[in-house]
């Protein structure tokens, strides 16, 4: 479906090492399958931890061993430790997003195949997220060489670019992940902030693309 800014709009604003957004994975998944040729789909970037704040050691890391534990459960979603017990290391999400915002730039539409890609390569296979090479093997399957991607990564626009996703969802007042909002010529509605089973979302969406206008 080519792009077409008139149509009626969903948005997911997500981040690849967002751990609910990871159990949400599924979910969003089926709803871009089952709408994405009724309706145009918008993958944002939200920034759960820049910078330099968040180091994993001691008290954070039983924190993320418990946290990640307790959303396997009640996803279904596969998490690894193994990577909780790694020498301290800086929970820097920008990195991922980076990484996603790069896929969207040079493929537009692959980033919804390259987000879950990304998110198991973290979550259940424990990639290092300093590492771009860890962005760079699943980009190549969706299409993208390693060089190809790694220009992007590293490319400033794509700083920018992704800056600006994270500057967006602060100005529509979203701060947490995964939160997915609706537009249409009547304005901007909220489908969910947080994580919900695909059954409560999915007759509350249909409506709401029935009468989108």
């Amino acid at each position: 479906m080519q792009e077409d800014h008139a149509l009626p709009e969903i948005v997911y604003v997500t981040d690849p090492m967002c751990s609910w957004c990871f159990g949400f994975s599924p979910v969003i998944q089926q709803l871009y399958s089952r709408h994405k040729d009724q309706v145009r789909m918008t993958l944002r970037t939200g920034g759960l931890h820049v910078g330099n704040d968040y180091v994993v050691e001691n008290d954070y890391r039983e924190f993320l061993r418990g946290h990640w534990t307790d959303i396997g459960h009640r996803t279904g979603q596969k998490f690894s430790l193994g990577i909780l017990d790694r020498g301290p290391w800086i929970y820097d999400t920008e990195l991922a997003c980076r990484a996603l915002v790069a896929v969207r730039r040079l493929r537009p539409g692959a980033e919804w195949t390259y987000m879950p890609l990304i998110q198991a390569g973290f979550y259940t296979h424990n990639r290092d997220p300093h590492d771009p090479g860890s962005f760079a093997l699943p980009a190549q399957e969706v299409g993208i060489g390693r060089e190809e991607f790694l220009a992007a990564y590293h490319d400033p626009a794509t700083r920018q670019e992704t800056a600006a996703d994270f500057a967006w969802a602060r100005s529509m007042g979203i701060n947490g992940f995964p939160t997915v909002v609706v537009h249409d010529a009547r304005g901007w509605g909220l489908l969910t902030h947080g994580n919900r089973p695909l059954e409560e979302l999915a007759e509350p969406l249909a409506g709401w693309i029935a009468s989108a206008r």
